[in-house]
């Protein structure tokens, strides 16, 4: 049975219909999976799917609705028959299930579930990546059922404000603390616990994929998948960017390998603060490309618009790579006096706008008219300019508006792991046409 199938008949078996309740709902479900579990451990799961109120207003109605079908038969699957699911919104499921009795441990249950909904869905054909944040907790009968829901949501709601994209349960902090995370990062690599994923880069002209930005991830087996904002300081912290950084460049190769077979794409390396203050990152990029792993023009360095190191060593050995063809990226640009500076000094290839906060109610007062100007800027300097944290066609048409080059966000994909490039890159280009157009 082809995997849609399975999902789409589980579904059905499950009473997949999509309804959403109110809070007060999914109590009197709790209340009642009390009265007859017979004393069984129950769970509490809130599922929030990242960002999934903006993949709506690219799919539409019909296809969110089947996609939220296909998201409840996946984690039917797992689940004992006694267990219930509820939408209390367009992207928050409510699970409530004993724990089977093979997994005493709810976050391992947790896991499973992020898990399968990491696996990317094929709706009408094309397909779909999401991430999810997941609170837990434990339900005890002598705590009211509103507490244990409100444990649980509240847990989900510090893995949102982390970024998304992870697992907390009410019995424990959301972020790993700082001595486990020291602790278990030295061996993370020899483990095989570090991956990289890969997030799109779409031209408005010829409406293409031309590049990723390769991003690193961490999943650990206790503490589970790591925000990058909390082990990249603890990395930069223990001196391992270097070791990191130079698996990563080890890594370019089958990348670039697998983009033989799909077109000539660009790989973008995002340079840490920490890596930027060791020469050695500059060498270890010169050895990169003097094996011919990868061509110097499909590879580029974004470093800080602020915080530069100004150093001329540094700088030069950097316009030494440049020369050779590799280009060189400036993130977060925008109008402060440092990020103008540093635009001055570097004269990079291509600069990045944050523009997650446009049309936000909390967007700080002239951000849209610095990004703007700062885009002006870069554009009359020669740099190309790629808008980051697109989630919205408004945002699209502003930043098309200004006179960006090329897009990055959840509108258009989000990050995936590097060795779906294969399979992956056809159906976001697919996507890249339906948003920018056939003739971009």
């Amino acid at each position: 049975m082809h995997q849609d199938d399975a999902d789409d008949s589980a579904g059905q078996r499950a009473g997949n219909a999509y309804d959403m309740v109110q809070p007060a709902a999914f109590v009197a479900a709790l209340g009642n999976c009390r009265a007859t579990s017979g004393g069984a451990q129950l769970v509490i799961l809130i599922i929030r799917l990242d960002r999934f109120a903006s993949a709506c207003e690219s799919v539409g109605p019909r296809r969110a609705a089947h996609l939220r079908q296909l998201v409840q038969a996946r984690l039917a699957r797992l689940l004992l028959p006694e267990a219930r699911m509820y939408w209390l919104g367009p992207a928050d499921l409510a699970v409530v299930t004993p724990l089977p009795a093979a997994t005493q441990d709810p976050a391992r249950l947790g896991q499973r579930m992020a898990d399968e909904l990491a696996r990317p869905f094929t709706l009408d054909g094309f397909e779909l990546f999401l991430s999810c944040s997941i609170g837990m907790s434990l339900d005890h009968p002598d705590v009211a059922a509103e507490r244990s829901l409100q444990h649980a949501f509240d847990a989900m709601l510090r893995i949102c404000r982390q970024g998304g994209d992870g697992l907390a349960s009410a019995m424990r902090a959301g972020t790993p603390a700082a001595d486990q995370m020291l602790a278990a990062l030295p061996q993370a690599l020899e483990r095989g616990e570090l991956s990289l994923h890969l997030q799109p880069r779409a031209d408005f002209a010829g409406s293409r994929i031309s590049g990723y930005s390769v991003r690193l991830r961490w999943r650990h087996p206790a503490l589970g998948r790591v925000a990058p904002q909390d082990f990249l300081p603890a990395l930069e912290g223990l001196g391992l960017m270097g070791p990191v950084g130079n698996w990563l460049l080890s890594s370019l190769a089958p990348l670039a390998r697998a983009a033989n077979d799909v077109g000539p794409l660009q790989f973008t390396l995002l340079a840490s603060s920490a890596q930027l203050h060791q020469l050695d990152m500059v060498d270890a990029l010169a050895r990169t490309l003097d094996a011919g792993a990868v061509a110097p023009e499909r590879l580029c360095i974004e470093v800080p618009s602020t915080n530069l190191p100004d150093d001329p060593e540094l700088i030069g050995r950097f316009e030494a790579l440049r020369r050779r063809g590799l280009q060189l990226s400036l993130s977060d640009f925008d109008g402060r006096p440092e990020s103008l500076e540093t635009f001055g000094r570097l004269r990079p290839d291509r600069v990045t706008l944050d523009v997650r906060s446009l049309g936000h109610a909390d967007q700080p007062a002239n951000a849209a008219a610095g990004l703007r100007e700062a885009c002006t800027v870069a554009r009359k300097a020669g740099a190309m300019v790629c808008a980051k944290g697109v989630e919205t066609r408004k945002q699209l048409e502003q930043v098309h508006a200004w006179g960006c080059h090329s897009i990055q966000g959840y509108l258009l994909a989000q990050p995936f792991p590097a060795n779906w490039l294969a399979q992956t890159h056809w159906a976001i280009q697919q996507r890249a046409r339906e948003l920018l157009g056939p003739a971009g």
